[in-house]
């Protein structure tokens, strides 16, 4: 934890460049960031806080796969910080488990607590969380689930 150097002043968030959805931004706005920086892809994002040019890299929506989180994962985690679904909650990898990762993601390399606290109620209620209790339900066999 010692290398690591916050390189900004004020909160720096990124985000997505071409993915911008309604709940990604009441996310975002719920942090009030001092900067959004929007990029292309969850490795881009993922650098940029590893390197310290952003806070947090917030994603409140299910479109990232388990193929762009999970070398950045362990790479954060190698280096003390953490990255999750937008609600705290693990990533979890493995040939048996759906490949979107529903729940969103988010990363920082600290004040983790602060950002997983200001996400909205609302995204509570948002397509994220419906199509990750429609996909439970599917999974329990009660339900069926056209979220893609």
């Amino acid at each position: 934890k010692q290398w690591y150097q916050r390189r900004v002043r004020g909160r720096v968030i990124t985000t997505t460049r071409s993915h911008m959805q309604q709940s990604v931004q009441d996310a975002i706005d719920s942090c009030k960031p001092d900067k959004l920086i929007q990029i292309g892809g969850a490795g881009s994002k993922a650098i940029l806080v590893i390197e310290g040019l952003a806070d947090a890299y917030l994603f409140a929506s299910p479109g990232t796969k388990k193929w762009d989180t999970c070398a950045p994962e362990a790479i954060i985690k190698s280096l003390g910080g953490k990255l999750t679904d937008v609600f705290g909650g693990a990533i979890t990898y493995g040939a048996d488990v759906e490949h979107p990762n529903r729940r969103g993601v988010l990363a920082a390399m600290r004040d983790f607590e602060f950002y997983r606290s200001k996400i909205p109620g609302n995204i509570m209620d948002s397509r994220v969380v419906r199509c990750y209790r429609q996909r439970v339900d599917v999974i329990i066999g009660t339900g069926f689930s056209f979220c893609s």
